[in-house]
């Protein structure tokens, strides 16, 4: 199960580092919201890997700790490989339309996590409200209203 996750938000972050990167060079105010809320979430991530693999291996606490840094490292990968498309790899500007573009990437970075929390993580959740769905319900509220001040109240 931690292999299986660490793999999956792996694969999960690079596009995250694509948002931010690119979400960044089009505004300070959009780059602090998308940071921000992709920080947020990302603390769970970190725990949904180190708390499997310790529970695995509780002789070997560094593994934990080493599958969550490295999967967190594909964030960082992600928002290099954005710089280099939307800047230029001998950094002049890019403001062609081009494939790579900044409307591109993040339209595709929104219907990656579109579809991962559609198919993936609310289904997953309501799955493990064996009893109610209380929970569930009230954790998703309050995403949005976390989400929705942070674009209300930080600096446009």
């Amino acid at each position: 199960v931690a292999m299986l996750l660490f793999v999956s938000l792996l694969v999960h972050n690079f596009p995250e580092g694509l948002a931010v990167a690119a979400s960044a060079l089009e505004s300070t105010s959009l780059g602090i919201t998308v940071t921000v809320g992709i920080m947020i979430h990302n603390i769970p991530e970190g725990i949904a890997i180190a708390i499997p693999c310790l529970a695995a291996r509780p002789d070997q606490p560094w593994l934990s700790f080493v599958l969550a840094s490295v999967s967190g490292l594909a964030e960082p990968m992600g928002a290099f490989v954005a710089l280099i498309f939307l800047r230029g790899v001998d950094g002049e500007s890019q403001n062609q339309m081009s494939i790579m573009s900044l409307e591109n990437i993040l339209a595709f970075v929104a219907g990656i996590m579109v579809i991962v929390a559609m198919w993936e993580l609310f289904p997953e959740a309501r799955r493990h409200a064996r009893d109610t769905t209380k929970y569930f319900w009230w954790g998703t509220i309050l995403g949005i209203i976390v989400m929705v001040l942070t674009e209300l109240y930080l600096p446009s």
